[in-house]
Formats: C-alpha cells, sequence, structure tokens
C-alpha cells in the first residue's frame, strides 16, 4: 500500500510490505546520501591507494576526509534518526543484537574518520614512511567501514526476507 497527500506536498509517503514499514522520505534522503558517499569513496580511494598518488594530492586529500568525515555524520544520523533498525527488529526481534551491535559501531566508525581528517593535516607527505603509516590507518578505517555496511544491509535483507517469509 502507498500513497500520496491529495495536495501533493513532502508529507512523507509511506509504502508497506508485510509488516515493515518503508519510509519513503527517507529511502530518497539515504540513497542521496549513498550517493554522495560513493561519490567521495570513488574520488578518494583511488588517490589514497599509493603513496606518490597521495603526495600529488596531499591538499585534495585533506580536503576530501573533511568532507567524508562531515558526509559520515549525516550518514550515521540519518541511519539513527530515522530508525530504520527499529523497523527491522520489530519485525524480526531475533535481529536485535546484531541491529544493537551495529548501531553501536557508529561512534567508533566516526571517531576513526574524525580523528583521520584531523591527522592528515600534521602528516608530512614529503616523509614517505610517515605517509605509508597514514595510509595503512586509512585502509584498515575503509575495510572497517565497508564491512560495516555490508553487516548493515545484510541485516536489513534478512529482516525483509523473515519479513516476506523467505524460504519457506
Amino acid at each position: 500500500m502507498s500513497g500520496n497527500t491529495a495536495s501533493g506536498n513532502s508529507t512523507p509517503v509511506k509504502s508497506v510490505t508485510g509488516r515493515l514499514t518503508v519510509n519513503a522520505a527517507f529511502l530518497k534522503e539515504i540513497k542521496d546520501d549513498n550517493r554522495h558517499l560513493k561519490e567521495l569513496w570513488d574520488r578518494l580511494i583511488p588517490m589514497l591507494s599509493h603513496g606518490e598518488t597521495a603526495k600529488n594530492h596531499w591538499s585534495e586529500l585533506i580536503d576530501g576526509l573533511a568532507c567524508l568525515r562531515d558526509q559520515l555524520a549525516l550518514h550515521f544520523s540519518l541511519e539513527e534518526a530515522y530508525g530504520y533498525f527499529e523497523e527491522a527488529i520489530d519485525a524480526a526481534p531475533h535481529l536485535s543484537l546484531k541491529a544493537e551491535a551495529l548501531r553501536g559501531e557508529h561512534a567508533d566508525l566516526f571517531s576513526q574518520v574524525r580523528d583521520l581528517a584531523d591527522a592528515i593535516v600534521d602528516v608530512d607527505s614529503e616523509r614517505m614512511e610517515k605517509l605509508e603509516k597514514f595510509l595503512a590507518r586509512f585502509d584498515r578505517f575503509r575495510r572497517g567501514f565497508e564491512r560495516h555496511e555490508e553487516e548493515e544491509l545484510r541485516l536489513i535483507l534478512q529482516s525483509f526476507d523473515d519479513d516476506i517469509g523467505v524460504g519457506d
């Protein structure tokens, strides 16, 4: 079931599938956020994949990590403010421990990206050993963030599967 307001204003539209409710306004915001995140990752990762490349783009990387920090602040706040976990957990309570663990990772992941954005300013990009150490730190963060996002997606998909009876 889905609908719009008669006046066509921006009142959120809700689509219902079984017991899960998906807020259309949330979906648009999270879609825009994910697009911005992908653009940032697509821009940053090639520059951060090799020491010489990073050295040649250092000022751009300083700005890029500040943008990534800000975008991740928005990303995590959208996930928490719109409560997409709550809908999933209401439909599949056995997933609540995993959802809480994933939500708990937001603060640590944000702390890591904030520290990276702060630290890059102080790294002497002319000292290759310092630059390589920073790049390794960033790569650990990136892998942790990617794992986190994959786990969130799996949780949401599992709750939908449970909700609509996949595997019955």
